[in-house]
């Protein structure tokens, strides 16, 4: 599975890590792909490498853990 990080910074200072398949993944010009994977954590090991503030999609990466 594809996975990308929303460029936009949330008012708590975190970032969202959606699923290509994900309703909410932002367009192109507003999302950093990470990559393919394949498992949810392995992305969001990898997409905090570049910032620690990032947290999973509540809607596509459910078996994510935070």
């Amino acid at each position: 599975m594809r996975y990308y990080l929303n460029d936009e910074v949330r008012e708590d200072g975190t970032q969202v890590m959606h699923a290509a398949r994900c309703q909410y993944v932002p367009n192109e010009e507003n999302r950093t792909a990470l990559g393919d994977f394949a498992r949810c954590e392995t992305a969001l090991r990898h997409a905090r490498e570049a910032t620690e503030e990032v947290k999973p999609c509540r809607t596509c990466c459910t078996d994510c853990t935070d």
